[in-house]
């Protein structure tokens, strides 16, 4: 019996060298280089909606409540501001093509997937709400159109992680609710979307 021991023994730390070897190999759990309060990422593109496009300029904060060495999920505060670019020709029927500029800035609350595997292909999506302030002047003599709607936008993000720092294509689709149908600036609001993020969560 204790001749066996030895061996036993021998047996026992090969295995646990070997566990540790796969363990050594295992790539680690991500941590974000910035602190929770501080801006996580940004996006920077355009939306068109009804023949105006209009910047897109996106500050996100996330507060990610899973993560695994890979997977994560974050709560997530975005704020973005947008202004008309290019604005629809005249046509008749159609009195808001009379606009000559635009606005919409919205606060933004959701939740969202990032996939973080350093040297990797990143990807992730996200789905947010709130409150979207909007504006529109016109020609013609027509008054200005200032008010607040709802906005939910969805979200996918692709691109490659290059350390800490994620960056690549983004494209989305926000859609306005509970706006005064009289509004001729809610022709405009939400729309299509396509921008570059940079991600540093």
């Amino acid at each position: 019996m204790l001749r066996k021991l030895p061996v036993l023994l021998v047996g026992v730390l090969g295995l646990a060298s070997s566990a540790g070897a796969q363990e050594a190999r295992r790539p680690p759990e991500h941590r974000s280089p910035t602190p929770a309060w501080a801006p996580r990422g940004v996006l920077l593109g355009v939306s068109a909606q009804d023949g105006l496009v209009a910047s897109q300029t996106k500050v996100q904060w996330q507060f990610t409540f899973y993560q695994d060495r890979k997977d994560a999920f974050a709560l997530l505060l975005e704020g973005s501001l947008s202004w008309g670019l290019a604005f629809p020709d005249a046509e008749e029927g159609k009195p808001q093509n009379a606009v000559r500029s635009f606005y919409q800035h919205s606060p933004q609350v959701g939740v969202g997937y990032r996939n973080h595997l350093p040297g990797q292909v990143h990807w992730g999506f996200q789905v947010t709400g709130g409150p979207v302030f909007y504006g529109a002047d016109f020609d013609g003599g027509l008054e200005k159109d200032r008010r607040v709607a709802g906005l939910i936008e969805g979200r996918v993000h692709l691109g490659y992680q290059f350390g800490d720092i994620a960056g690549g294509l983004a494209v989305g689709y926000a859609e306005a609710f509970g706006y005064k149908r009289r509004s001729l600036g809610r022709f405009f609001v939400g729309g299509p979307m396509v921008g570059l993020f940079v991600d540093w969560r």
